[in-house]
């Protein structure tokens, strides 16, 4: 096997990195999608009181132990209404949310009753059953979550409850895109890879911002990428990494201490490079090059810009995995392969040329990532598959 495996490559762009040391509030309306920065302390418990859990009749266990019994309904408590107190010998008609009054600890559901008034308790359980009580989920003062938790809509809906108005979140963090290459400076080809990166950044939660293209000098790239690193917490360049006479990053940052390129065995996307350049207050920008292949530059942008966004958002990433359909043959290297999903759930490489069709690429649902076995991988093995946002595998994002 020739060059890094992707493994080894993925490792080198997060080592050593650390989420972001700022953070900002947001109210919850804003918080979808954001990472917790400090745990939320509940000034509510939840439920804020005990409340019916069925609609039934609240009564005393004890005057119900050995039914049937028939007691007087001495009234109707709804969800909203304050709970007068359970006179002895009797049952109040009450709705599921509602407060459980003074005196009563158990709902007994209509269908253990006649339904009628006087009522007819027909069966019977052990006090507190259908019964929520004040704090059995969260208790006020208790931390309800821990900083870290990525907030979903189970989450913001729990900080509601708990009377969370607005959170302390990790940042947003701020990507640049640098692309390069006379052709698209010059408007000869569209470039492409700036708004397909930034998309992809923004769905993986990124502020995103295109710095480029850049010129084939390293004096007008370098201008622009100096721009970038002092806007951005990390930076990412597509294209002059490889080894022609106009490979411009390689070129202007081959000098930088730290600086890594070389080949990776995968494919597209054989050639790498990554390293951090210093901001002029100090920080240390991570720098992601990529190549200028479109499908080879979003390829290495999900394999390994994704995980190092979340790595600096102090958010969890994992790889997402799907079974093959078919069989897929190996080599020596990583493939990277556009695919779809069966109806199973099961992913199948697109048939064509995978290596260089955008077509291709916005025909699939994703992309297979092939491991470089040497032989073939059989019909129903699990394989990492890239996906941004939106598509039906779900994304690392």
């Amino acid at each position: 096997m020739v060059g890094a495996t992707v493994e080894d490559h993925r490792r080198r762009i997060l080592a050593g990195v650390e989420p972001l040391g700022r953070s900002d509030t947001v109210p919850l309306g804003e918080a979808l999608g954001r990472v917790l920065a400090a745990d939320v302390v509940a000034t509510l418990s939840v439920p804020p009181f005990d409340h019916a859990a069925m609609d039934g009749f609240a009564v005393r266990a004890a005057e119900v132990a050995a039914p049937p019994v028939e007691l007087p309904v001495a009234g109707v408590v709804a969800a909203g209404d304050d709970a007068p107190p359970l006179p002895r010998g009797a049952a109040l008609r009450i709705m599921t949310g509602a407060p459980v009054p003074p005196g009563a600890d158990l709902v007994v559901p209509f269908e253990w009753t006649s339904g009628t008034d006087p009522v007819r308790v027909l069966r019977t359980a052990d006090a507190g059953r259908h019964v929520r009580c004040e704090g059995e989920d969260v208790r006020a003062g208790e931390s309800a979550l821990a900083a870290g938790t990525l907030l979903g809509p189970a989450q913001l809906g729990l900080l509601t409850s708990v009377g969370a108005a607005s959170v302390a979140v990790r940042p947003r963090v701020r990507l640049a895109v640098v692309s390069t290459g006379a052709e698209l400076v010059e408007g000869q080809v569209p470039d492409s890879n700036s708004p397909t990166l930034l998309a992809a950044g923004r769905a993986a939660g990124a502020d995103a911002v295109a710095y480029g293209p850049a010129p084939d000098d390293p004096a007008g790239f370098r201008a622009q990428l100096t721009a970038a690193v002092e806007a951005a917490d990390v930076v990412v360049t597509t294209g002059g990494i490889s080894a022609g006479d106009h490979d411009v990053v390689k070129a202007a940052l081959a000098d930088e201490d730290g600086f890594w390129f070389g080949p990776v065995a995968m494919k597209p996307g054989r050639p790498q490079g990554c390293g951090a350049l210093a901001a002029a207050d100090g920080r240390r920008v991570p720098v992601v090059t990529l190549p200028g292949t479109p499908i080879a530059a979003y390829a290495g942008f999900l394999l390994y810009v994704v995980p190092l966004l979340h790595a600096l958002a102090g958010s969890p990433w994992r790889p997402v995995t799907a079974p093959l359909a078919a069989p897929v043959p190996a080599g020596d290297r990583t493939v990277l392969l556009p695919g779809v999903l069966d109806d199973d759930g099961r992913i199948r490489p697109l048939p064509g040329h995978a290596g260089h069709s955008q077509r291709l690429l916005a025909a699939a649902d994703a992309l297979l990532v092939v491991p470089p076995t040497g032989r073939l991988v059989p019909a129903g093995t699990p394989v990492e598959v890239l996906a941004s946002v939106g598509s039906p595998v779900g994304s690392p994002v």
